[in-house]
């Protein structure tokens, strides 16, 4: 699937991308476009200090002449006008030679796609696909970028982001490009937009138009194609009460916090808007802010008396990142911003293995865990009984956050990590979880407030089998596998004819560094 980033240039063309050089005047002449996402990629390379310009032109192959084959199936008339492939570089460099070309100094890279239909007055240039890595902040957190490989100037060249690609409103509308960016990072493979149009027509009332764009039921049906596990919630086939209960904001945050990602779908509104609109973009990370006011502020002043459980790691995130396909990628959206009453449809993507989503797991755990503080004498360790401190009915303070990670990466983490006495897990016990646990985790981690956000540290984690389905009538405790609290770990133990708690030392008996998908 490759083969359109590795295809061999026919020309080439370096320009200065230092002043005098205009972003502006070379896209008005260039591609003649108000498109705001091409001039979005000329934005990022300038606002990353980019010091050239690579212009390639290239022939299509692979999935971008599979797209033009399929256009042409729908549209007699039509044609591609041009096809360019564009890099930013921060090095300075006058001739295209692979030897100058070098992974660090690649920005990042957009094919550019030049579509006519005469019959429908159609004659437009559009973002095929762009990756640019993340703007370089330590708290723009984005789990699990994906690596896709470019021959530029004759080099290949390795860019690390999240693929991005804009409707052209012939094939392909906001939907089936948000899917595309989508399945490129879970699969780590790409997908043509003739498999999702395919798959989506599964489920089509009628004749199949896809530049009618998708419904919820056709995006489930791609989904489900590409074998790919999500938890969803259609908010128009529920009661008002739903926004609450099932805010659209925990579905996102679950699904970026884990390196999956979701997808957002809202309606316009206005006094403009005249019919229904409607708009749907894909989110792959968030921004974390130390310094925010709101999780204490939320129980202290503003739900006094509710009794809320936990406060969610989720407040400390400002905003989700995600791309636009109207606009370009790499976009910061207030986590709060897009009104719930617009919000229509949400899904929660999940990485494989994993079947049940975030907000369950930490519902989960939250019922496990003041269970079993009621249960231990936590005098022995003074982080243990703050952690039951806080975890008090009258106060309630405990910080949760749950990632989904494979088995491997979470005994390298408690392989890894000494606690704030720089004390290590003994390998008998690392070597006992790594023959015991099974291959699809949830980790919901467990803190409190000012350590949670001031370093980045927790007291412990529950672990949840996450290859078991969530069914109604199951006991509470048939995902728990044990629990990491200071100074031991909790098992379930039956022997003595009643649930009870089996005990294990452990050395780290006090915070650790929490766990780090980047």
């Amino acid at each position: 699937m490759d083969e359109h980033r590795l295809i061999s240039a026919n020309k080439v063309i370096l320009k200065s991308f230092d002043p005098p050089f205009s972003s502006f005047d070379y896209i008005d002449q260039t591609y003649q476009s108000e498109n705001p996402a091409i001039r979005r990629l000329f934005s990022l390379g300038r606002s990353n200090s980019a010091h050239t310009l690579m212009i390639e032109n290239i022939d299509p192959s692979g999935i971008i002449l599979d797209e033009n084959e399929e256009i042409k199936s729908y549209i007699a008339d039509y044609e591609m006008k041009g096809l360019q492939r564009i890099s930013f570089w921060t090095s300075k460099f006058k001739t295209p030679k692979a030897s100058i070309c070098h992974d660090k100094d690649c920005i990042g890279y957009a094919i550019l796609k030049h579509d006519k239909v005469i019959s429908r007055n159609y004659d437009k240039w559009h973002v095929f696909e762009a990756v640019f890595k993340k703007y370089p902040h330590e708290h723009n957190c984005v789990p699990n970028p994906m690596r896709y490989k470019v021959n530029l100037g004759g080099a290949k060249i390795c860019v690390d982001g999240l693929l991005y690609a804009q409707q052209n409103e012939l094939n392909k509308t906001c939907a089936q490009v948000a899917l595309r960016s989508v399945i490129s990072r879970i699969t780590q493979s790409d997908a043509s937009y003739r498999q999702i149009n395919d798959l989506a027509q599964q489920r089509a009332t009628g004749r199949f138009n896809p530049a009618n764009g998708l419904n919820s039921q056709q995006i489930r049906a791609v989904l489900e194609g590409f074998r790919i596990g999500f938890r969803d919630f259609d908010y128009t086939q529920h009661n008002k009460r739903e926004r609450t209960s099932h805010p659209y904001q925990k579905f996102v945050y679950s699904g970026v916090e884990s390196g999956a990602g979701a997808l957002v779908g809202f309606r316009f509104a206005g006094p403009a808007i005249r019919g229904s609109y409607r708009h749907i973009i894909p989110f792959y990370g968030h921004t974390f802010n130390k310094d925010t006011w709101s999780p204490e502020a939320d129980m202290a002043y503003f739900r006094v008396g509710e009794r809320l459980g936990y406060i969610p790691s989720e407040n400390w995130t400002s905003s989700f990142l995600g791309h636009d396909d109207n606009f370009g990628p790499n976009l910061c959206v207030p986590r709060l911003y897009i009104h719930p009453k617009q919000v229509e449809y949400v899904v929660e993507l999940l990485k494989p293995g994993i079947a049940f989503g975030g907000a369950q797991a930490e519902a989960l755990s939250l019922q496990f865990l003041y269970s079993v503080l009621n249960q231990i004498d936590t005098s022995g360790n003074i982080w243990l009984h703050r952690l039951a401190c806080d975890a008090d009915p009258n106060i309630q303070r405990i910080v949760l956050r749950a990632i989904a990670i494979d088995r491997n990466k979470y005994i390298k983490h408690l392989s890894n990590e000494k606690d704030w006495k720089q004390h290590s897990e003994a390998r008998q016990i690392i070597n006992i979880l790594g023959r015991l646990l099974p291959q699809a985790l949830w980790i919901v981690e467990i803190s409190v407030p000012q350590l949670f956000p001031a370093n980045e540290r927790k007291l412990g984690e529950i672990i949840l089998n996450g290859e078991i389905e969530i069914r109604s009538g199951q006991s509470k405790l048939s995902h728990f596998l044990l629990a990491r609290l200071p100074g031991r770990y909790l098992f379930l133990d039956y022997r003595r004819g009643r649930m009870d708690f089996l005990q294990v030392p452990s050395n780290l008996t006090s915070h650790l560094q929490v766990i780090r998908l980047q």
